[in-house]
Formats: structure tokens, sequence, C-alpha cells
């Protein structure tokens, strides 16, 4: 056990809160805080509780708690419950769940009407956030935990480290492989952060039916994106989704922002959608279904990236907050600059810029790029 677990540890076995919890047993650690289960001596129900260290005057710190309170009455939206203040450290006691969406991302395959209940759930959590003025910015599956591991589970937003609260921001943030093309322009204009979590839903979608990502980074330097970027088809090629699920997710990743549809539409086509893997009929186009159900995932495993200094309405990431469940550690998940992150940048020019002359190019090689749909 190294020495940050050593200190973590002692905490097991005492009491917080004046006796109302008693923490058991460390759930997850990371370098900005540790996550412990606790139980409520009076009552027995059993809680996740964060311990932080306070750092005087952060305003991070603090905004991240009041942005959860906030949003924190929605039932898909993780119940944060207390504050408690003990000296140099902080305890957030927020609901204890079964895991997180990263650990039960296999469980979705052929199961149509499991992964519209928890899309649906994530949707509605985020259409309430956005509707009291917050917005996510890291939305991906360890951010979001579950109820159970199988069954009909249910679902929660979790971490704000990264929320804001401008509908508008200039600052980039966030898990480079669910993050918006916008976001990830170096010197870019400010975008919304509203059509940035709607990007990162389609990315969750993407993984809950073909337990992949469809790129590690939505920048032309990205060989996978690049090619979406010619021929949006591509898609069909290289994920085992049906032709309803592929002109959902064509529509979520619109290089153009404004032309995302809302959540409500979303909302709405996922609901009109039969299945959203690919059909027996639909794999007969392809030769080799069989080859496209069996390619394997690519795992993002990257971390977060935190918001600028200079971004006064960020929030800074927690790395622990990424998950409230039993043996989970988030360590890998950790903030990082963009600067340092060693990560493919874009150069200084709109995503939209990129596209158009991609498709110019592709144009003059005589190359087929459907430029009519993806526009």
């Amino acid at each position: 056990m190294n020495s940050y677990l050593a200190s973590a540890s002692q905490l097991l076995g005492q009491t917080i809160d004046n006796g109302a919890l008693k923490i058991e047993a460390i759930l997850g650690a990371g370098s900005f805080g540790v996550v412990y289960r606790a139980v409520d001596t009076q009552s027995g129900a059993r809680f996740a509780v964060k311990r932080i260290e306070k750092v005087p005057s952060d305003y991070y710190q603090t905004r991240e708690t009041q942005l959860h309170a906030r949003v924190s009455s929605h039932p898909h939206v993780l119940t944060f419950h207390d504050e408690i203040d003990a000296g140099d450290h902080a305890f957030f006691v927020y609901d204890l769940c079964a895991g997180d969406l990263r650990s039960v991302i296999g469980t979705f395959f052929r199961e149509d009407e499991l992964i519209k209940r928890v899309f649906i759930q994530i949707i509605d959590a985020l259409e309430h956030c956005h509707s009291r003025g917050v917005y996510h910015r890291d939305l991906k599956p360890e951010n979001i935990l579950v109820s159970s591991q199988s069954g009909e589970m249910d679902v929660f937003v979790a971490d704000f480290g990264l929320a804001t609260t401008n509908k508008v921001t200039a600052s980039s943030c966030g898990t480079p492989c669910y993050m918006s093309p916008e976001s990830l322009v170096r010197q870019h204009k400010p975008y919304s952060t509203v059509e940035g979590d709607i990007w990162s839903l389609g990315c969750i979608l993407t993984e809950m039916i073909a337990n992949r990502c469809p790129w590690r980074s939505a920048s032309p330097d990205d060989r996978d994106y690049n090619d979406y970027l010619v021929d949006r088809a591509v898609l069909l090629d290289v994920l085992p989704v049906s032709d309803a699920a592929y002109s959902l997710l064509k529509k979520i990743f619109s290089p153009i922002p404004e032309r995302r549809p809302s959540l409500a539409e979303i909302r709405m086509e996922v609901l009109a959608v039969d299945t959203f893997f690919l059909t027996d009929k639909e794999a007969a186009r392809f030769g080799c279904p069989e080859k496209k159900l069996q390619r394997k995932s690519v795992m993002c495993g990257i971390p977060s990236v935190s918001p600028s200094p200079s971004d006064e309405t960020s929030a800074s990431c927690y790395s622990c907050t990424s998950r409230y469940s039993c043996g989970s550690s988030s360590s890998a998940f950790e903030s990082i600059s963009l600067e340092s992150s060693g990560l493919p940048i874009t150069p200084p020019t709109p995503a939209v810029e990129v596209f158009y002359s991609l498709i110019k190019a592709a144009g003059e090689l005589g190359l087929r790029t459907d430029a009519a749909q993806t526009a």
C-alpha cells in the first residue's frame, strides 16, 4: 500500500459529522481526493463520501458543489446530500451506486429496450441540467453511475467538476474522445456548451451500441475522424449499427454545431428506433458482417482535459468524482492541460473550414464524398 492510500486508510472505522457517518471502506482514490463507503450510524443507510483537502478560497471546489446541488433534485442526477466541514478537509456525501456505465457497457449488446431506457434517462438528466443553467462538459461513461450491474438498471449523471454556467465558452476541457471538434481546435472561437454536451451524448450512444468510441479525438489529425469528415457513411463500415442508428449518429456528429439536433429531437428519434444494431438485411449489403461485429473495442483511456486557468467560469476536475462504486479508481482520468496532453491538436482553423477543405481536396482527387449529405 502506497503512502497515499495508507493515509487514506487511517479514516477506516472512524466516524465523521459528529458520529453520524462511519467510514467502512475505500472505494477509489486519486490525486485530488478519496472516495469512501460510509454507513449512517442511525439508519444503516450507506453512502459514497468524497474527502478532499480544502484549499483556502478555492473557487472551483465551491463551484462544483454549488452546481451539483443545483441539479441534484432530478431522479437521474446523482443525489448530493451534504457537505461536511472537517478542518483541513471537506467531505461530500452522495448516493452510493453499483458502478459506472463503463463497467456495464458490454451488457447493451442486442438490448435495444435497455439502451432506450438508459439513454433516455441520460437525456432527461442533461435536459434538466441545461434548464437549470448547468452545462456538464465532461459527459462520458465513467461519469454516469448505475444502480445495478444487470437487469433494468437506472443511471445517474455525476461529476460536475468541469461544469459551467456559461452557455458559450472559449475554454477547452473534457475527455478528448468525447469532446466536440470545435472545442478541440487550438485558438478556437467561443462555442456552445449545449452543443458540446450533445456531441458527447453521441459518443456515449456509440459505445453503448458498439462497445467502442468512434474516434480518439474529433480532430482531422485523427485518422478515423478524418475519414468521417470525408464520408459520413464510414460509420457503417466500422460500427455494427443499424440504418436508423446511423441516421441519428450522423446528425449528432455534425461538424457544424448549429445543425446538431436538440435533446428533445434526439429523445424522439431514440424512442422511434426499432433496433440500434445491424440487422441481417443490412449486414447482407456488406458481405462479411461477422467482422463488423467482432471488431476490437477502442477504449479511450484518455484523461480529462482541464479548463485553461484564464477561464474563470470553469470548474476544476477532481479525479475521484468520476466513480462512486466499489473498488473503482478514476486515477486514469485525472485532469491534464491541453498543451501537455500529448494528444493531436488541430491547427487554429475552425472545424467547419477544415471539413470543407477536405471535401474540396477529395473532389479534386476524384473521390466520392457525399458532400450534400455531410454538410
